[in-house]
């Protein structure tokens, strides 16, 4: 009798379990335009392999809304190392340096977004250096959310349910990114600067340009790091971050037309490290994590006309300290100044001019 008691209450609590699951899904359901089949930015949203459609595509995108720099940014993935493209955004402004469109990939959709909305790279920095952001990707310990998330995970499936995936809902950045947007703008039609961000659908494998609807949820959903954050189900589309397939958007930059593809890369200077450094599973995901993503953003330089590349050897994607985000801030400052030469040397070549615009 006793057993048949304890049966029943773990077949209830893996039901409320699978519940919820069903729940967090529904939450992002209703905002995020995402199409079926062929797409570019402003126009649709998922990027097709095959190499024909990919020219179809690029004939296919809508002109930019506004000329003022010649220049797509595109900003890559990569944890807190991401902190550099606040830096490189800080003296592409003081340059009076505007892009005419911002693409990104993870913590490059989340930065590159807000800034494309119109947030100054001030707050952003503020922010950023705060805590805050690093609460929007981590709202509780991790260690204890490891605890309390397996132990009903594995409970769950030994009654043959299926359990919601991930450490975290992910609501967390949505309702982060949703909080510090200007008023009025909720939607990426609404950005003064053009926008897309990269996601992947684990139902076709296939790379996602996020182009139309929610802010909040697309950055939510190239955000959505498989095994932190739960994937974000649009239709029959399960998004996952942007990172596992295209973690440095050039192609989408590219589809836009622009003179120039700006790319901020954020895994280019991996260093050998002591074994010690990875000996515990988070830093071991790290660093695996962080070889991969350099091997897909190696695949995506081509189509860059200029890299921008900040030194983060010594830094982890979980690094959030505040010294360590100061740190990643200055790099990509380092890195940026670096890259000014360039630029402006690509901009007489092909006789584009940009505008000095006070900082957005």
């Amino acid at each position: 009798m006793k057993k048949h008691v304890k049966f029943e209450r773990m077949v209830a609590l893996a039901g409320v379990f699978a519940i919820q699951a069903t729940q967090v899904y529904a939450a992002a359901d209703a905002n995020l335009a995402v199409p079926d089949s062929k797409g570019v930015p402003n126009g649709a949203s998922v990027k097709q392999s095959n190499q024909q459609t990919d020219n179809n595509a690029r004939n296919e995108a809508q002109p930019l809304r506004s000329t003022h720099s010649g220049f797509a940014l595109t900003l890559a993935g990569g944890g807190a190392r991401g902190a550099a493209h606040i830096g490189v955004l800080k003296v592409l402004e003081a340059e009076g340096l505007r892009p005419d469109f911002v693409a990104g990939s993870s913590i490059g959709a989340l930065i590159g977004g807000l800034y494309a909305a119109g947030v100054p790279v001030i707050e952003i920095e503020r922010l950023t250096l705060s805590g805050k952001l690093k609460k929007a990707y981590f709202p509780s310990n991790r260690k204890l959310q490891t605890v309390s998330y397996f132990g009903p995970y594995f409970l769950a499936r030994a009654v043959l349910i299926h359990p919601q995936i991930g450490l975290y809902s992910g609501r967390s950045v949505s309702k982060f990114v949703s909080k510090h947007l200007p008023q009025g703008v909720t939607n990426i039609e609404q950005m003064p600067i053009p926008f897309s961000c990269a996601a992947v659908d684990l139902t076709t494998t296939k790379a996602v340009w996020l182009s139309k609807g929610s802010i909040a949820d697309a950055i939510r959903a190239s955000n959505s790091a498989p095994g932190f954050f739960r994937p974000v189900k649009v239709g029959e589309q399960v998004l996952v971050d942007g990172g596992v397939r295209e973690n440095l958007p050039t192609e989408i930059a590219e589809a836009q037309g622009a003179p120039a593809v700006v790319a901020v890369r954020l895994q280019a200077y991996l260093e050998k490290v002591n074994q010690k450094e990875y000996d515990t599973l988070m830093d071991y995901g790290d660093r695996i994590s962080s070889i991969l993503l350099s091997e897909i953003e190696n695949k995506a330089v081509d189509k860059a006309d200029i890299l921008i590349e900040p030194k983060l050897p010594w830094m982890k994607m979980s690094s959030f300290s505040k010294k360590d985000l100061k740190s990643a801030i200055d790099a990509g400052e380092i890195a940026a100044r670096k890259a000014l030469p360039k630029m402006r040397a690509y901009q007489a070549e092909h006789a584009v001019h940009a505008s000095a615009v006070s900082p957005i």
